[in-house]
């Protein structure tokens, strides 16, 4: 045989064996296999290879895949083996070339024999079958693709059935001893197989071992229970009645029914040709009841058992419709618990019964819908001997015998949709209740209840009703807690309850401590064989294995949220291959994802979910392999962060970089994220805050001052000042530790301008001076000329114009040399204003007009706003109200389309000036009023000082004196706590204006010696 499918896919031609390794050429060539001499499309193959989401280049390299198979081939001396035939390729296949065709070629050899009562032929044939696998799975195991697992799984059926019949003919050849361990064997491997179970039973009475006959009897009957809700089928009561009553004697009496009709032994050749009766349908019809028991402590789920409800009413105008209800939620919300007692409540209304399967086994293996079906008709009535060898037959036969009834049918724990379609009803009256992980989307018509856990009020209510209200409400904040750390999860609020339950004598801050570590949270919350993390480990153990890398790298993640983004650099694959494992994940119900409008979806981790995927992290992920991904992660953090930057500052400029590297991400991807980039700094900025904290953390020092330093546009816009200093103390302590002085020096510097903002003057020097001095020791002009300039800043704000002006003239050459225009807009921006404060206004303007032509350089938007801000301040001291109102308008145009509220409220400030100047003082103190909230909001005090004396000005313009000295009163306290020395000034002479007006001389002639000191 040349081609192998029963095993390990294998092809072998007069050359050797040919070479096919790589996954995605396997599918392809099992894929043509499994229909040899026929032309299979290429659509096909690229759903085989890539499921429902392939990529726009999928045909091109399914066209690849099929050139380097038929290299393989060749090499290995079979040439055009595989054809191009339109619409897609064939594989040619010579009789006896393929094992399959030999396998089922055998097996039915086997079974004409055994028909004919040859059981030593037949016996001979199945060995020959079963000979041709070369493991217990077809393909060996070795393909993950969904399109072949239901094939992959249709084939282990018919080896398994051919197991069973080579039992049956040795069995008729009285080979009952010899069969005794193997069975034993096959039923451990099986144990839900009832048929295999039968035969053990057989062999071991045949044998004279009929204790253990029973017994085996016993442990397939617990089995059943536990894993499928239901009792053994007929042909094994029947088979434990006759083992009991003795009449076992050598061969099955002729009463007892089975599937298969168990063989003769060869001293009753009588019975080997008796005919099998044909199935009987039982009269009356048998009322199948096989819900589980419903809990008594239900609670907390009226609103879904509405919601459920409402979907099962019939639509009177489609009243022929199927109906069908799918509750998904992740494993432990509760979805079983809520169907069965909704199945329950239902019960009157379905007088011909409830049928109940769980569609997993052991293990989190799907139980095959042949198997589901052979238990429906058994309770629908239908004997072994009547039933249907196919899985079409059965599932006729089961929508032919509940077609005229009302019958409510409830599976449990779906797989997928295909799991499904063979169990459904063809009529409305039999409703059908599904319970998945999985969003059964492909189920035509079904309607979805999405099963969430519980609020606080749901949980504090279930721990109330199993622990008793006393028992929780005396001791709330411990239960509060309790709800906490259990996620609010149903399971593990039912295990701590039954916990506390068996515990009396237990506090509940008992077992709060004993749940508080997390590395032994989801031990202790097991109980009763029944744990939460068995249930998270069945769904793990199913994915394929990118998602499983996936879900145990995203426990990486500290953040309590994440963008799709991450996948990419967490799996090193491009982001839109990545993002895709990530929506695996969500539809596995182990990934949680928010919508909100107005936002990029956000996705998260439950918090027991996490304490998992930190579990399974470290059980199979090295510390080395986790710092590469970290640092992987952390990288593409810095690349989307610095081209936000740029994106939102009109460049990369007044921006110090470090030497850490930047991971690339797919140009589409950038620009997707980034199409707001003061958007996304604030949907990410937890996310960040906290990237900063994990580098320093990993010891990345580079990294992590070099994220904190380029996330400061987000921090200085908006005004969060508090994130600004907690990244960068961070990144500080890093830094010192390993010994980086420009990091160092990068970090004081920024901590200093942060002080700037919050006005704390002499602190903001205390940094910026060190940061100066650390900056020229390891040689970077940048930094020194960014230190000098702040430094000549608060220098200014303080009085001492003449050091100012000499710190800008010293930074602007030295920003000149390294090409940064928007630093040096910024120094010729404040220059001007020490200009126009010494009321040397042409001098002023010509200086702004340096400033406006570095910064088109730049293309900075919102440095040129706040020199346009400065410019229109030039036209109102000399009275050009005219030209103040231009540029004040297009400036406030211009901070409005960046997103820049500092900006517009100095902005509205000068226009709210001109209009005042023009005699509207009303519109003037309403904008004031506006440029004072923005202020406000974004702790901008400087302009909140200003803005206050710009409104003492306008009140005390229309004679409300007194008004004005408040507002001016709140100006001079605003610029004393910031030390700014020469706004205190203009402050306390227009107040000495003011009291000088209201009749208040002592007063005037106070605040005029404040005025001139």
């Amino acid at each position: 045989m040349r081609f192998q499918l029963l095993g390990p896919l294998e092809v072998v031609g007069p050359g050797g064996p040919a070479l096919i390794t790589a996954e995605r050429q396997r599918v392809v060539l099992a894929v043509l296999l499994l229909e040899p001499n026929r032309i299979v499309p290429v659509g096909r193959l690229v759903d085989a290879v890539w499921g429902a989401s392939p990529p726009p280049t999928a045909r091109a390299q399914i066209q690849i895949c099929v050139s380097i198979v038929r290299a393989s081939m060749a090499k290995a001396g079979l040439p055009d083996i595989i054809r191009t035939r339109s619409p897609g390729y064939l594989v040619e296949v010579g009789d006896g070339e393929l094992d399959l065709h030999v396998f089922e070629r055998a097996a039915a050899a086997g079974r004409t024999a055994a028909e004919a009562g040859r059981f030593a032929e037949a016996a001979d044939a199945f060995e020959t079958a079963l000979g041709l696998w070369r493991g217990s799975s077809c393909f060996g195991g070795g393909i993950t693709s969904t399109v072949l697992q239901a094939p992959a799984a249709r084939l282990d059926e018919q080896r398994l059935a051919v197991v069973e019949q080579w039992v049956d003919a040795r069995l008729a050849l009285g080979l009952h001893q010899q069969l005794v361990a193997r069975l034993i064997d096959l039923v451990m491997q099986n144990p839900l197989r009832e048929h295999l179970r039968a035969q053990l039973m057989v062999a071991l009475s045949r044998s004279g071992r009929q204790a253990e006959a029973l017994e085996v009897y016993r442990r397939g009957r617990r089995e059943l229970i536990d894993e499928l809700g239901i009792e053994p089928g007929e042909e094994l009561r029947r088979l434990q009645e006759s083992i009991l009553s003795g009449r076992l004697d050598g061969a099955p009496p002729a009463d007892v029914p089975s599937t298969r009709t168990l063989p003769p032994t060869p001293a009753a050749p009588a019975a080997q040709a008796a005919p099998v009766a044909a199935a009987t349908v039982a009269d009356p019809p048998a009322v199948p009841r096989l819900l589980p028991g419903a809990i008594a402590d239900f609670s907390g789920r009226d609103d879904l058992l509405a919601r459920l409800e409402e979907a099962l009413e019939e639509d009177t105008e489609t009243s022929y419709a199927l109906r069908i209800v799918s509750i998904t939620g992740r494993g432990g919300v509760g979805k079983t618990t809520l169907a069965v007692h909704f199945g329950h409540s239902l019960a009157k209304r379905f007088p011909d019964g409830q049928m109940f399967a769980k569609l997993r086994g052991p293990s989190a293996q799907p139980i095959l819908p042949t198997r589901i079906l052979e238990r429906f008709l058994r309770s629908l009535g239908i004997p072994g001997s009547g039933m249907p060898s196919t899985l079409e037959e059965r599932a006729e036969l089961f929508r032919n015998l509940v077609a005229d009834r009302r019958i409510l049918i409830v599976l449990d724990d779906a797989i997928d949709e295909e799991q499904v379609r063979w169990l459904l009803p063809g009529s409305s009256n039999c409703p059908v209740l599904i319970t998945s992980r999985s969003r059964l989307a492909g189920l035509e018509g079904a309607s979805c209840v999405q099963i969430d856990v519980f609020s606080t009020e749901q949980a504090l209510q279930l721990l109330s009703r199993v622990l008793g209200p006393e028992r929780v409400h005396g001791d709330l904040p411990s239960a509060l807690q309790l709800t906490e750390l259990c996620g609010n999860l149903a399971l593990a609020l039912r295990i701590v309850a039954a916990r506390l339950v068996t515990r009396p004598h237990w506090p509940l801050s008992k077992l709060v401590a004993r749940l508080r570590d997390e590395r032994q949270r989801l031990d202790e919350l097991t109980h009763g064989g029944v744990g939460v993390r068995a249930g998270l480990a069945m769904v793990y153990e199913g994915l394929p294995p990118d998602a499983r890398r996936l879900f145990r790298r995203l426990s990486m993640l500290e953040a309590a949220e994440f963008a799709s983004w991450v996948a990419g650099p967490l799996l090193d694959l491009p982001v839109t291959e990545a993002e895709d494992v990530l929506e695996f994940l969500v539809d596995a119900q182990l990934v949680d994802v928010d919508v909100v409008k107005g936002r990029r979806p956000r996705y998260r981790l439950h918090d027991l979910v996490r304490v998992y995927s930190q579990e399974c992290l470290a059980e199979h992920e090295s510390t080395a392999e986790r710092s590469v991904v970290l640092g992987r992660v952390l990288s593409t953090w810095l690349l989307l962060v610095e081209e936000a930057h740029r994106r939102a500052y009109g460049g990369d400029h007044t921006l110090i970089h470090g030497e850490a590297p930047r991971l690339a991400l797919e140009q589409s991807v950038v620009d997707r994220e980034l199409a707001d980039p003061l958007g996304w700094f604030e949907d990410e900025r937890a996310s960040l805050i906290t990237a900063v904290r994990q580098a320093a953390g990993a010891g990345l020092d580079e990294l992590c001052w070099d994220l904190a330093l380029t996330s400061v546009t987000l921090f200085e816009m908006y005004g969060y000042f508090d994130d600004w200093r907690t990244t960068h103390e961070v990144a500080l302590d890093v830094t010192r530790r390993n010994d980086n002085r420009r990091g160092q020096a990068a970090m004081l510097y920024s901590l200093g301008a942060l002080h700037m903002f919050e006005y704390r003057l002499d602190e903001a020097r205390g940094r910026l001076g060190p940061a100066r001095e650390l900056f020229r020791q390891v040689g970077d002009v940048h930094g020194e000329a960014l230190a000098v300039r702040n430094l000549a800043f608060v220098d200014r704000i303080q009085g001492r114009l003449d050091e100012a002006m000499a710190g800008y003239e010293q930074a602007l050459p030295m920003l000149a040399e390294v090409n940064d225009s928007t630093a040096e807009a910024h120094v010729l921006s404040n220059m001007a204003q020490i200009h126009l404060d010494r009321g040397l206004i042409a001098e002023g303007k010509r200086t702004m007009a340096a400033g406006l032509a570095a910064v088109e350089r730049s293309g900075n938007r919102r440095v040129r706003a706040q020199i346009l801000c400065r410019l229109g301040e030039a036209h109102l001291q000399i009275e050009e109200v005219t030209e103040a109102e231009y540029v004040f308008t297009q400036a406030l145009e211009t901070v409005r389309s960046v997103g820049d509220p500092v900006g517009e409220c100095y902005a509205l400030r000068g226009l709210a000036i001109v209009r005042s100047q023009q005699g509207s003082h009303r519109a003037a103190y309403e904008m004031l009023e506006q440029a004072m909230g923005i202020a406000s909001r974004a702790r901008e005090y400087l302009a909140i000082g200003r803005i206050q004396l710009s409104l003492g000005e306008v009140a005390a313009d229309r004679g409300h004196y007194e008004r004005a000295k408040e507002h001016i009163g709140t100006a001079l306290d605003i610029f004393g706590r910031m030390q700014a020395a020469s706004w205190q000034k203009r402050s306390a002479r227009l107040m000495s204006e003011v009291c000088a007006a209201s009749d208040d001389a002592a007063a005037a002639a106070a605040y005029a010696r404040a005025g001139s000191v």
